[in-house]
């Protein structure tokens, strides 16, 4: 054996590029790779897509210091936005993502057609958890069913244990993703395990606690950081060191949109846990998921926000309303139209 969870691998690598990805031998496959990612993964999602006989490549680059836009100074983004725009299969691997960056803009402009599976800092124990032990069809019916419930409502309200507490209204113009991982039209899809949607513009208020983790600036937080918002924007971080530091990472973009609220999300996989690594920490179980910064015009029409990156942040152990509802109590489903697909999903 040359390395842990060998067989795991494999077979995950194989489910990635045959399942989810849909790779054929017609499709011209780019593997975008930063210098965290492990080789050995790498390597194994590109034997996959060899083994079907897609044309490919891998384009390794530096590790960048920031995410999304913020990643353009240290990325040739020019050159891997135009061969991402050539390609018909984009898996982006690297731990700092490139998604939201220059490249991806590039790579839209060139070919709008291009399905894009982001998959951010894969490793072998993420893959075997979210991927190899995951059940596909209980998964999917499981966050339709939220999802449908979710966009139905009107207004939602979150608490959890370290101090969040804040509402907002839903936006019906803007898209509900529910993720499932797999790419079969133009656009992103991410891993199963999460639902993203939009809040309506300037209409979020309250206190959001991380206590999770926060991507890119922090990692996993020791204490929580609690966020005052009005009207949408962040106007005061408060907390410890891990507040200080998100507080000075957000100033240092000069940016009034890098205050602004993105999305929120869901995380129900029952496999998921804390790692720090964004891909795998926004699929907790019971959690919820803000994103701040950046969007594209295809997530918040018509003109996206233009902000110079994107963060997200984890809140553990989420209650949740929905037009006066309750569908979560610290972190479990406990709606009764939810409550038994979840037992199975979490005990199966």
């Amino acid at each position: 054996m040359s390395g842990i969870l060998e067989f795991e691998l494999s077979k995950g690598a194989s489910i990635l590029v045959n399942e989810l990805a849909l790779v054929t031998k017609e499709d011209i496959v780019a593997i975008t790779a930063d210098t965290m990612c492990e080789a050995e993964v790498v390597n194994a999602i590109a034997g996959a897509v060899h083994a079907v006989g897609a044309k490919f490549m891998v384009m390794w680059y530096p590790f960048p210091r920031g995410v999304g836009k913020a990643a353009d100074p240290d990325i040739p983004y020019q050159a891997i936005g135009e061969a991402l725009g050539a390609s018909t299969v984009w898996i982006e691997l690297g731990y700092n993502w490139i998604l939201y960056s220059s490249a991806q803009e590039i790579a839209m402009a060139k070919n709008p057609n291009l399905r894009h599976i982001n998959a951010v800092g894969l490793n072998r124990e993420m893959f075997h958890r979210l991927i190899v032990r995951s059940k596909p069809a209980l998964q999917a019916k499981f966050q339709h069913k939220l999802n449908d419930m979710t966009k139905a409502a009107k207004h939602v309200r979150i608490t959890n244990p370290s101090g969040t507490d804040l509402e907002f209204d839903n936006d019906p113009n803007c898209p509900f993703y529910v993720e499932l991982g797999i790419c079969d039209h133009p656009g992103t899809a991410y891993l199963a395990g999460q639902i993203c949607w939009f809040p309506t513009e300037g209409s979020t208020n309250g206190t959001l606690a991380f206590d999770g983790s926060i991507s890119p600036s922090n990692g996993i937080l020791t204490t929580p950081v609690l966020l005052d918002i009005e009207n949408g924007y962040v106007k005061k971080v408060r907390g410890g060191a891990d507040a200080q530091k998100f507080e000075a990472w957000l100033a240092s973009f000069n940016d009034p949109l890098m205050y602004r609220m993105a999305h929120v999300c869901y995380g129900c996989h029952p496999n998921a846990k804390l790692t720090g690594d964004c891909v795998e920490d926004e699929r907790i179980w019971g959690s919820t998921e803000w994103g701040i910064g950046y969007l594209p015009a295809c997530d918040c029409p018509p003109d996206g926000i233009d902000a110079a990156s994107h963060c997200d942040g984890i809140t553990l152990n989420t209650s949740l309303w929905l037009d006066g509802v309750q569908i979560m109590d610290n972190g479990e489903f406990i709606h009764p139209d939810l409550k038994e697909m979840a037992e199975e999903l979490k005990n199966s």
